[in-house]
């Protein structure tokens, strides 16, 4: 067979054979398993590596194939080179001539030796596993949460006297086996054990089919989704009944004891009447080890610790005295040298006259319950040293009586003093902006309803105003009814403060980086008008062309870099509000796509557009959307080499508009790709800085999105490999109504050339900027004068009686509001007051038109809009 036959190519048994079986054909790999020759097994019968045990499963696989079938599987064991057999799936297949006569037989073996011995081991380990269970009458459950079904096996079945082969059951099947009486206390359990998500065990009766009630102990596991919801139960049931009632029994006996023992106690002794100990009975002599006659009288004092034996005679004699109940504590010996100490208990007996017989006594150990105290008291010593050193105070509300409580010293001498006060006088202390806060808080916990157990608040106290961490429990009775409150308070006023140092100094990060954009646009003011001026003089020279041509890109430039700063400060100050209105997707993707055109065309790169034919609208701010897509284009252009290609297409589905920008450039490394959209986040820069920037473009572009519950997201193969760019924003279809306003834009003002100059006052401390801004005016034939503070201007104006006046608003000694109202009295219309201002925040805009302004010019200007202006104010020849 030729070589390019894939069979030659397989590492799997396949051979050829005639309708009788003598083999034709086998690839190298079954050459290989069988340790022969093409040419050995030529005309070899199948059956020679088939294992004798499985020709009766290949021939009944064939006999439908004889009968029309066209393929059968088969599982055999086909002999290896070395003897041993393996394991295979084979597939057979005939191949049949134009009459539907076999021509030909093709086998195909796919080895599973090891699938088939894994299989094989997993069956007899559940067989074992079973078989485990049944000895152990264990039975195992699963309870999938998100459907309601609990799988169970034959064993815990059983035990629910369920019918033999039930492998599954609801939760309200096995929820009605448990007697009413316990179900509410079981639930409680059940669910205290789910919300702690640890292993839990629960013990429980159950009520069969005859009645009899059985206990059984669960033992489960929880599992839980990412997002914190329980998912699956499972776990393991088993029957206690025995054991419960051996412990009860175990119980039983142990209360009678424990009873006699409190009644006789561990050492029983009696006395006659005048306090002579008679004979002990023989715990006495198994715990002193001394025999009994030695205790006699009042020689049990001879065990006593030689320390305590005149107080211990002392305080035996005066009860004898005046014959009532005593008892009294000291150290005895016991039979190994130890000291224990013990506690004797004295019972006087009077006959019927009400005369002294005798006395009955017991004496008991004790020493752990000293031993018990002493510790407690060490450890409380401990805790008090431990919450001294973390500033925590331990409070308990009290709920019958709404009193608090607590441990330590807040900071008050008061409080120091008092260490229990009423509800109500306890939150006179509290902050009176966090009063009613903390008392709606400790209202529902004592409810029960609250489930955040931490909460902050602010204490006035005589060093002054402290914050208070708080975590709390509400502690119930045995019968669920609510007790107390616990609670434990960290002084917190450190690390409040330095949260509020940090607030501050984000504050003031925020402020720098508006007055940051506001100063960097003043020097681009003058430099914007010089640049107009340059390219309004009749130039000879090209290269001077060029330089002003570079001049104004760079000014844009840097423009776009101010404006995407200020407008994350703004974004970041929440300062930002949208005006929303319907929006042809189509329009805002070719304005967008114009707005970058002469960039694109520098580059000489081709930019290609795809936009629906139908009309698909979003709901958003145009300013805004065009705002993002331009970012967007112009990014896709700056990374893109010169002659690369650009694509930007539009689909739309019933509920969202997709925006992809598609290009050829540099692409975005993957350990970048997840970073894009953070603030100063930047690809590599190359060394002249043309793809310069501050890293902000994209992080403004998600802001602006997530304002118009959008998304976008960057796909990127990797480096010089392009970018892909997505834009997701929800669909508005024409029968959905929104609230339109009125573009932000001013409409284009036509200009005139008919017109005669106007006298125009120019006000700024920045003397580029008003000398330039001059110099501009008088070249559209306007007469100018120019002050340099707002004394100056005021001066001027008196005698200049200026048309139209161009003030900065941040003037050094009278600002530019106050300097509009001097210069034009209040209902006059001359001059014309046009603000001329790094301030361009909505608020600033409101101050000005409040103080009387007409229009209002962002620094750097856009000096063809302001001249537009200007030849509309001007009179007619």
């Amino acid at each position: 067979m030729p070589l390019r036959d894939p069979a030659h190519f397989l590492p799997s048994f396949v051979w050829h054979a005639t309708p009788d079986g003598r083999i034709e054909y086998v690839n190298p790999w079954t050459c290989s398993y069988l340790g022969k020759t093409a040419e050995a097994l030529h005309g070899m019968h199948w059956k020679a590596f088939v294992h004798p045990d499985d020709m009766a499963r290949v021939i009944d696989s064939w006999r439908p194939i004889l009968e029309g079938a066209s393929l059968r599987d088969v599982d055999v064991r086909l002999r290896r080179t070395d003897g041993l057999y393996r394991w295979h799936t084979l597939h057979l297949q005939a191949i049949r001539d134009e009459g539907g006569h076999i021509v030909q037989a093709i086998g195909v073996g796919i080895d599973i030796h090891q699938c088939k011995h894994a299989w094989e081991m997993y069956e007899a380990s559940e067989r074992r596993l079973q078989a485990a269970f049944e000895g152990a009458r264990l039975g195992a459950w699963e309870w999938n949460t998100e459907t309601g079904a609990v799988r169970i096996t034959s064993q815990l079945a059983h035990i629910y006297d369920f019918p033999a082969g039930t492998e599954g059951a609801t939760p309200d099947e096995l929820w009605r086996r448990i007697p009413p009486d316990y179900q509410p206390r079981f639930q409680a359990e059940l669910a205290k054990s789910l919300n702690d998500r640890n292993p839990f065990q629960i013990d429980y009766p159950i009520v069969a089919t005859n009645g009899s009630r059985r206990w059984l102990r669960m033992r489960g596991e929880t599992e839980f989704t990412d997002n914190s919801e329980l998912r699956r139960v499972h776990g393991v049931t088993f029957d206690i009944s025995a054991q419960r009632e051996s412990d009860e029994r175990l119980s039983m006996s142990e209360r009678r004891y424990r009873a006699l023992v409190e009644a006789t106690t561990a050492l029983v002794w009696s006395a006659d009447a005048n306090g002579d100990i008679l004979l002990s009975e023989s715990q006495w002599q198994r715990f002193t080890g001394r025999p009994p006659e030695s205790h006699a009288g009042s020689g049990w004092l001879e065990a006593v610790h030689p320390d305590d034996r005149e107080e211990a005679r002392r305080q035996w004699t005066r009860s004898v005295e005046r014959q009532t109940l005593h008892d009294f504590t000291f150290r005895m010996r016991r039979h190994d040298g130890v000291y224990r100490m013990v506690r004797a208990y004295a019972a006087p007996l009077h006959d019927e006259n009400n005369r002294l017989q005798e006395w009955f006594g017991t004496t008991t150990d004790v020493t752990g319950q000293y031993e018990a105290k002493a510790a407690i008291e060490e450890r409380n010593l401990r805790l008090s040293v431990a919450m001294d050193a973390a500033n925590m105070t331990i409070v308990s509300l009290a709920l019958p009586t709404w009193s608090l409580s607590w441990e330590g010293c807040l900071g008050s001498t008061n409080l120091c003093e008092s260490r229990t006060l009423s509800y109500e006088a306890a939150l006179n202390y509290v902050h009176a902006e966090d009063r009613a806060g903390l008392d709606t808080f400790l209202t529902h916990l004592s409810s029960g309803q609250e489930t955040d157990f931490q909460f902050e608040f602010r204490l006035l106290l005589d060093g002054g105003e402290r914050w208070m961490h708080g975590s709390a429990l509400l502690y119930r009775t045995p019968q669920g009814i609510p007790l107390r409150i616990i609670g434990s308070l960290i002084d917190i006023t450190d690390r409040k403060r330095m949260e509020l140092m940090l607030r501050e100094t984000d504050r003031r990060k925020d402020e720098f980086l508006a007055m940051l954009a506001h100063e960097l646009r003043n020097p681009l003011a003058p430099l914007r008008t010089a640049i107009a001026l340059m390219q309004k003089t009749a130039l000879a020279d090209l290269k001077a062309q060029d330089l002003v041509g570079l001049m104004r890109r760079q000014v844009e430039h840097m423009t776009r870099i101010v404006d995407d700063l200020l407008e994350v400060s703004r974004i970041t100050q929440g300062h930002i509000t949208l005006k929303q209105e319907p929006i042809f997707v189509g329009s805002a993707v070719y304005g967008a796509v114009e707005a970058v055109a002469d960039m694109v065309e520098s580059r000489q790169q081709r930019l290609e557009v795809s936009v629906p034919t139908g009309m698909t609208w979003v709901y958003g701010d145009p300013t805004r959307l065009s705002q993002i897509l331009v970012n967007i284009l112009n990014n896709a252009s700056k990374y893109t080499p010169e002659g690369g290609r650009i694509a930007a297409g539009v689909r739309a589905d019933e509920d969202q508009v997709t925006i992809t920008i598609e290009d050829t450039g540099t692409g975005i490394s993957a350990d970048l790709l997840p970073n894009v959209f953070e603030l100063f986040s930047q690809g590599e820069r190359t060394l002249d800085r043309s793809n310069g920037g501050l890293g902000i473009g994209l992080s403004l572009v998600k802001k602006l999105v997530e304002m118009h519950d959008g998304k976008i997201s960057v796909q990127s193969p990797g480096p010089g490999m392009g970018t892909t760019v997505t834009v997701r924003l929800p669909r508005l279809h024409q029968h959905e109504r929104h609230p339109a306003h009125p573009p932000l834009t001013t409409p284009a003002i036509a200009s005139s050339t008919g017109h005669a100059g106007l006298r125009i006052l120019i006000v700024d401390d920045n003397r580029d900027a008003a000398d330039s801004l001059a110099l501009l005016c008088e070249s559209e034939g306007h007469m100018t004068q120019v002050a340099y503070t707002s004394y100056e201007a005021i001066s001027l104006a008196q005698n200049f009686l200026p048309d139209v006046a161009l003030l900065d608003i941040g003037l050094p000694d009278i600002d530019g509001y106050e300097l509009a109202t001097r210069l034009r009295h209040k209902g006059a219309k001359v001059p014309v007051l046009i603000a001329i201002t790094g301030y361009g925040q909505a608020e600033d805009r409101l101050r000005a038109q409040v103080a009387g302004f007409d229009y209002h010019f962002v620094k750097p200007v856009n000096l063809e809009d302001l001249l537009n202006l200007l030849s509309t104010l001007c009179p007619p020849d």
